[in-house]
C-alpha cells in the first residue's frame, strides 16, 4: 500500500506545480488537463477551464504528490488537522521553507529541536500546511 498526498485547488494547480516544483527542486512528470479529456455532451468543460489540470504528478524523493483543479465547489477554509510532512537534508528545508514561505504564513520558524536539527512548520499561499524537519546534519545551520 502507497499513501500519497493530493492536493486540490480551483485554476491553480498550474501555479502550485510551479512553486512546489521551486521550493522542491523537481520537475512535474505527468499531467493531464481537463482539455485532454474526452468530450461529454452531459458534462461540458466551459472553455476557461479547459487548461486547468486534472491530474499531475510531482515527484518528491522516492514518493510523489498528486495535485488537481476542480470544477466544482471547494472549501477554502485553512485546516490545521492535516500537515504534509517534508523530511530531508538541512538545505532541503530551508529551501523549501523559504519558498512556500514568500506568499505564505510561518506558524513556526525553522529552529533545532530535540527531534531535528531545523524543524518548522509553514502555510504556503493556497492554506497548505507544510511541516519541515531536517532528519540528517549537513554543512548547513538552521
Amino acid at each position: 500500500m502507497q499513501v500519497r498526498p493530493y492536493l486540490i485547488f480551483r485554476g491553480e494547480c498550474q501555479e502550485a506545480i510551479a512553486l512546489y516544483s521551486q521550493a522542491f527542486e523537481t520537475q512535474v512528470t505527468e499531467v493531464m488537463r481537463f482539455s485532454d479529456m474526452p468530450a461529454s455532451p452531459d458534462n461540458p468543460i466551459p472553455d476557461n477551464q479547459k487548461n486547468w489540470i486534472v491530474m499531475a504528478s510531482l515527484p518528491l524523493g522516492d514518493n510523489f504528490m498528486r495535485m488537481s483543479d476542480t470544477i466544482g465547489a471547494l472549501n477554502a477554509a485553512q485546516t490545521d488537522r492535516i500537515a504534509i510532512s517534508i523530511e530531508c537534508s538541512i538545505r532541503q528545508v530551508q529551501h523549501a521553507f523559504a519558498v512556500l514561505a514568500e506568499e505564505g504564513r510561518v506558524s513556526q520558524p525553522l529552529q533545532q529541536t530535540f527531534f531535528s536539527p531545523c524543524f518548522g512548520i509553514v502555510y504556503d499561499k493556497y492554506g497548505v500546511m507544510w511541516s519541515c524537519v531536517a532528519t540528517a546534519e549537513d554543512n548547513a545551520t538552521a
